[in-house]
């Protein structure tokens, strides 16, 4: 599957992305040396009414206080702007992504309209592999991988780290703690759990993780539940409706008269992709989890 570039996205993405550069060219000249994105636009140009657009932006110095005031003020404004797509993300230099992000110190970012100083959603080991194999390049330098000591190639790209079994391990932990407990909230919250939005994230989103310890590589959110579907045949109905929250929002769904029935069927599905992927071992063994 090919890696779109800027001339694939779409206008409402490239929109947004070039009111970002644009706006800290104007009252931050000279920060920004690249703008990336990462995500399930990576992955074939994947781009629905209710995606968000996640970035990440290379910065020629750590962002001091001051700087960070106007950061936020940016973000304020490109929200107001364009409320959609939902625009997320954080701000590293270069050395960040030459490394482990395990090492990445505090940095500022965005996340659902909040911006802050501190550790970000995004700084992760599937971040990283996503912006190396997948990763878009809005603005600046590209992305390479690394192969030893420095910043890149010497080619105009950015040094991208990642370490195959780091990855495996953190993406396991994150099924083995944030999804179960994200799992055990939709137990207590059941009428959130039974809306279609619930059926798309949870539904999509942790067999999205298991599909990359199962197989080694990611992939996105549609690419997940289709890959789901042959893997747990038995979860069909939930899945397709999944799928159709994610790419066909208003096609008819067969869980319209019954949400708590899709609830129940989110949770089944959930807990047994957890379980499986947490029980996964290393190295992936190139195969779908037995139903």
């Amino acid at each position: 599957m090919a890696v779109p570039t800027r001339a694939d996205l779409p206008e409402a993405v490239l929109a947004v992305c070039d009111a970002h550069v644009r706006l800290l060219d104007e009252r931050l000249p000279g920060l920004l040396d690249a703008l990336h994105l990462h995500g399930s636009l990576g992955f074939g140009g994947e781009f629905h009414g209710g995606s968000d657009v996640d970035f990440v932006a290379v910065v020629g110095r750590r962002p001091t206080e001051a700087d960070c005031e106007v950061l936020r003020r940016v973000h304020a404004d490109i929200d107001k702007q364009w409320p959609q797509p939902a625009y997320d993300g954080f701000y590293c230099v270069a050395e960040d992504l030459a490394g482990s992000p395990d090492v990445v110190p505090d940095v500022p970012g965005v996340l659902h309209g909040w911006f802050h100083v501190g550790a970000h959603a995004d700084v992760t080991h599937i971040t990283w592999r996503e912006l190396r194999d997948h990763g878009i390049t809005v603005h600046g330098d590209g992305l390479g991988e690394g192969l030893g000591e420095g910043l890149g190639d010497g080619l105009g790209e950015t040094t991208v780290w990642s370490d195959d079994e780091a990855l495996h391990r953190s993406t396991r932990d994150n099924l083995d703690t944030y999804w179960r407990a994200q799992l055990e909230a939709m137990e207590h919250h059941p009428r959130e759990a039974s809306l279609p939005q619930a059926a798309e994230w949870g539904g999509l989103g942790a067999p999205r993780l298991v599909h990359l310890l199962a197989t080694g590589v990611p992939t996105s959110k549609s690419g997940a539940g289709r890959w789901a579907l042959d893997a747990y045949p038995h979860h069909r109905e939930i899945l397709e409706e999944a799928l159709r929250v994610r790419e066909r929002p208003e096609g008819p769904s067969t869980y319209a008269a019954e949400p708590d029935r899709r609830r129940r069927d989110l949770v089944a599905l959930m807990r047994e992709v957890i379980a499986d992927g947490v029980a996964l071992p290393w190295p992936p063994l190139g195969r779908v989890p037995a139903p």
